[in-house]
């Protein structure tokens, strides 16, 4: 492995293994069992030294997820000598993918799209897809996908998140999602693990998951949590003694102020007895002035 390659290898792997201490995630510096798994872009694609390195597992944004890079060396380049035809030296032609894994959360049927413009696929020989966007077709071909199953997956709305997050080359695989990005410069950054992931979770949620013959599950209602109440000791009563009636004083007489009972003998006290007008006036009204002046005792004019 020559010295680029491999710098590349191990600050890949070094990234990545930070990254799992940051968000909590599974990392393996080398994952062999991913090499099989599927049959889609780029693991159909002709290629010797097949390593998958660098692989991450976790959630994100509530999404099962796994990202690794994929090795491959798909041409060897022979060099001989011009006069005895030996040959000398041998140019490798080397190609590392990163390969983004969702799961989903309902089955799909199969699917594959790919970009037509990417010149590491050869994908000429494959249809276009048929959608009312003639534009969007030029851009893209269809691998092993049913034409009416393309359809149905390529909603307007699908269309549009494949054009503005540039996600070109992506699968559907039971029930899981798996795209796949050649950087042209450089490698695959921490920020754009994140990134790529963020737009693929909004592309996940916008497929068309009737189609696999199932919804999405559900999420179940939450019950509303109240605290719950403090249980107190009951506090024992004293216990009354047989026989025991409560005495209660009894209720105060109609117009008559509650006062304690008096003791026999005691004289009962005496009230002011209310004052009434005096005979000789009239019961309602005012009473009439007399001949001098007003009835004596009468406020005088002006009081």
């Amino acid at each position: 492995m020559e010295t680029n390659e491999a710098r590349r290898i191990e600050a890949t792997n070094a990234e990545r293994y930070a990254m799992s201490g940051q968000y909590g995630w599974e990392f393996s510096p080398d994952a062999p069992n991913l090499l099989e798994r599927w049959t889609v872009l780029p693991f159909n694609q002709r290629g010797d030294k097949r390593m998958a390195f660098g692989a991450l597992s976790g959630a994100y944004n509530g999404l099962q997820f796994s990202v690794f890079d994929y090795h491959r060396r798909p041409t060897v380049t022979s060099v001989h000598t011009r006069w005895t035809n030996k040959k000398v030296n041998e140019l490798d032609t080397i190609s590392i993918d990163t390969v983004w894994v969702i799961t989903l959360p309902a089955p799909m049927p199969n699917f594959q799209i790919v970009s037509s413009i990417e010149a590491a696929w050869d994908v000429d020989q494959y249809p276009e897809p048929a959608t009312a966007d003639r534009k969007f077709n030029r851009w893209y071909k269809l691998i092993d996908t049913d034409p009416n199953v393309a359809i149905g997956v390529l909603t307007p709305q699908v269309a549009a998140t494949m054009r503005s997050s540039k996600l070109h080359t992506w699968s559907l695989v039971g029930s899981e999602l798996v795209y796949v990005e050649n950087p042209t410069f450089g490698r695959t950054k921490p920020d754009d693990v994140l990134l790529t992931l963020g737009h693929l979770g909004k592309l996940v949620s916008l497929l068309p998951f009737h189609l696999g013959g199932g919804q999405p599950a559900a999420p179940a209602p939450q019950q509303p949590q109240y605290p719950q109440q403090m249980q107190y000791p009951q506090q024992p009563y004293p216990q009354q003694n047989p026989g025991y009636q409560q005495q209660y004083p009894p209720p105060p007489q109609y117009g008559q102020p509650p006062y304690p009972p008096q003791q026999p003998g005691y004289p009962q006290p005496q009230y002011p007895q209310p004052q009434y007008p005096q005979p000789g006036y009239p019961p309602h009204g005012h009473p009439q002035p007399g001949p001098y002046g007003p009835p004596p005792g009468y406020p005088p004019r002006g009081y």
